[in-house]
């Protein structure tokens, strides 16, 4: 048995040490790749794109990383499960109505440090 490893019997590393719930947000959100892609091409865009668009260039994103997939099956899960889940995470505001997504940005939360570090890794951006 491995005495030095941390106790995770809870759920969680470390019990109380102080660990942030906003960083196991942040990293939980990011552990997806699709809603890494969404979050680059706002970055990039200039925060406001439309749900099409938004499909189209993470299709081609993943396609180049070896994933072919059809723009139209990344919209639909965008638009159901992706978009809602960075929306509810105050990471975007998407508008189903109209098609617009915009990206929020927050200097309180430390979603861009580690978007940061996740696009020098995949080199996407």
């Amino acid at each position: 048995m491995n005495t030095d490893a941390p106790d995770v019997t809870a759920g969680f590393a470390g019990g109380n040490s102080g660990i942030s719930p906003a960083l196991d947000a942040t990293l939980d959100l990011l552990s997806n790749r699709r809603r890494r892609y969404v979050l680059y091409h706002l970055r990039e865009e200039g925060s406001t794109v439309t749900l099409d668009e938004l499909a189209e260039q993470v299709a081609s994103w993943e396609s180049e990383a070896g994933d072919p997939v059809d723009a139209e099956r990344v919209l639909a899960d965008l638009y159901h499960s992706q978009l809602p889940r960075l929306e509810e995470a105050d990471a975007v505001a998407f508008d189903p109505e109209e098609g617009y997504v915009t990206l929020l940005e927050d200097d309180e939360k430390p979603i861009s440090e580690y978007l940061d570090l996740a696009a020098r890794e995949e080199n996407v951006v």
